[in-house]
């Protein structure tokens, strides 16, 4: 099997940017689809792995070798290799976006929280540091991750299994090191745990 499904399940309230702010209401939207709906990048999930199977890597849960294999690589000489992992944005089932299209509920996906920059020596709030953030409620996304099944390294050894075998067992190892993503996430948003399942 060489593609699966990541759950990813979302217990706080979460915000990946769009780059877009909103004048009174946010000062930083969140990123979403054109139906209004919202999601996580692809990019970002790769992200969240490449972090996860390198923190994996360096506690010696998995070789050296396996990271660029995955994730790719830059060469020293400017030339990049294309790393064999591929996946999906992380979006709502369609059941789940289908309801808040058809019930034009979209919009009680979202709320505003703000934030302020307190001054150490007065304790009060610094001039001018009033923020506001819109984010999304808790919720559980879906994203397909495989493997390049054409891709040179394909049926490269590490470990002593190629890595279509081995390739299961390490994600699901690696997941359980994502706890958090977004914006935020040092300061209570995002927190999430991730799951596999076949696709």
């Amino acid at each position: 099997m060489d593609s699966y499904r990541l759950i990813v399940d979302l217990h706080s309230d979460w915000h990946v940017g769009s780059g877009q702010e909103a004048g009174a209401y946010a000062d930083a939207l969140c990123l979403k689809d054109s139906a209004g709906l919202p999601y996580l990048p692809g990019k970002s999930i790769k992200g969240l792995l490449k972090e996860a199977f390198q923190l994996a890597t360096d506690n010696q849960w998995f070789s050296q070798d396996l990271v660029p294999l995955l994730f790719g690589r830059e060469g020293r000489d400017g030339v990049s290799e294309q790393g064999m992992l591929q996946i999906s944005s992380g979006q709502l089932s369609a059941q789940e976006s289908r309801y808040l299209i058809d019930n034009q509920a979209t919009k009680y996906l979202y709320r505003v929280h703000q934030f302020t920059a307190i001054d150490q020596e007065t304790g009060t709030a610094k001039p001018s540091s009033l923020r506001s953030m819109e984010v999304a409620v808790p919720m559980q996304l879906i994203a397909q991750v495989s493997l390049n099944t054409q891709h040179p390294h394909y049926c490269t050894q590490i470990d002593g299994q190629a890595i279509h075998q081995g390739f299961a067992t390490w994600l699901a190892q690696a997941i359980t090191l994502i706890t958090a993503l977004g914006g935020k996430r040092h300061r209570g948003l995002g927190k999430v745990t991730v799951s596999l399942e076949e696709a």
